[in-house]
């Protein structure tokens, strides 16, 4: 995963806007201008070779007009080659967002609805891109709708803070129907207690969830856990090129030290009781990462209150302020999951009622 040129989400932006959410100036301009500043680059390489070798061909005897116009091509087809990505992104971006991605958001996404309208414009954005450039397969196990949004949100929550985030370094997310063990297996055995992987060596641009702890982290939102964060917590981790509890965001040079302190005192908490993060963070410092990062993006409130320094860093490493929302996450958590009436306004935003629009995909969608 990299940033390219990670910049704090801004008023300025217009999510509702196509163009300005995939073109300059909007949610993916960084990368855009970073793709077609490598493709020009790409591209002068090899109209400099290919010059070379026309002139070589015109000494022959070879007619200089056409050669030099043939010596231009492979440059132009460089440039649409390496540009390629942007105009299968565009063309994601320009897809309705389908009204069972929607449903599944508002039912079993708390982090979404607690979100404002512009901020949610954005997150769909991002649904969709991941959606539409990552794999995400079933082994075993019906992919449904709903699981393939709950990866992508998975995804998105821990780099919400980043409007140029890109995840680079993961192309397929696997799906298992059930926990697994070391070797990858599942099936009758007792020792299958993994609930997510992320993979290392060969299989490092892969991902392993569990597709029943996936949902439930999201259904269960109060308990702190949630193993699609916390895998992509250890992808955040990663980004300076291990996972090993220091994270290469959020934190300079000066920081790093304060950090490692921080967490040698919280696992030294852990160790005597007197601390109510999950014991599984003392397995080493990376995992400590992943499971605070769980604790900070479903329960900010309760961090900020019993962990005030803790969850200072991570609001540096995620680049997120959850205070606003700790109020409106509270009083999510004491709603039941929401439901649509006949005759309330439609939650996919078309302005029709629940009825006339996406009841009936919803009602699919609740049934997988």
């Amino acid at each position: 995963m990299k940033r390219s040129d990670v910049t704090q989400p801004g008023a300025a932006d217009d999510p509702g806007d196509p163009e300005a959410s995939a073109g300059a100036g909007g949610l993916f301009a960084g990368w855009e201008r970073s793709t077609r500043q490598w493709a020009l680059v790409c591209a002068a390489l090899t109209s400099a070779v290919a010059l070379l070798i026309a002139v070589a061909l015109i000494r022959s005897g070879q007619p200089p007009g056409i050669t030099l116009v043939l010596a231009l091509l492979p440059s132009v087809g460089v440039y649409l080659w390496q540009t390629r990505a942007i105009r299968r992104r565009r063309a994601v971006l320009q897809q309705p967002f389908p009204s069972e991605w929607e449903a599944a958001l508002q039912r079993d996404v708390v982090f979404f609805r607690v979100l404002e309208p512009a901020e949610q414009q954005r997150f769909r954005r991002q649904v969709q891109v991941f959606l539409g450039e990552k794999r995400i397969s079933g082994i075993r196990v019906e992919v449904d709708e709903t699981t393939r949004v709950l990866v992508a949100a998975s995804a998105i929550i821990p780099i919400f803070g980043f409007l140029d985030w890109e995840w680079g370094q993961i192309s397929e997310v696997l799906v298992y129907p059930s926990r697994f063990d070391g070797d990858f297996q599942f099936g009758d055995t007792h020792d299958q207690n993994i609930l997510g992987m992320v993979g290392t060596g060969s299989l490092s641009r892969l991902m392993i969830l569990s597709k029943p702890d996936l949902i439930s982290g999201f259904r269960n939102a109060a308990d702190k856990r949630n193993v699609g964060v916390h895998e992509f917590a250890h992808l955040v981790d990663k980004t300076d090129g291990v996972i090993d509890g220091v994270p290469g965001v959020g934190l300079d040079r000066q920081a790093v030290g304060p950090w490692i302190d921080l967490v040698r005192r919280k696992m030294d908490e852990i160790e005597a009781g007197d601390s109510d993060i999950n014991r599984y963070a003392l397995t080493n410092e990376a995992e400590f990462f992943a499971v605070t990062s769980e604790y900070f993006f479903e329960r900010p409130g309760v961090m900020l209150r019993k962990h005030p320094a803790l969850y200072a860093a991570l609001e540096q490493v995620f680049n997120q302020d959850l205070r606003t929302r700790a109020v409106a996450l509270r009083r999510e958590l004491t709603r039941k999951r929401p439901k649509f009436g006949r005759n309330s306004p439609c939650p996919c935003g078309s302005g029709r009622k629940f009825k006339k629009c996406c009841q009936g995909k919803v009602a699919a969608v609740r049934g997988r």
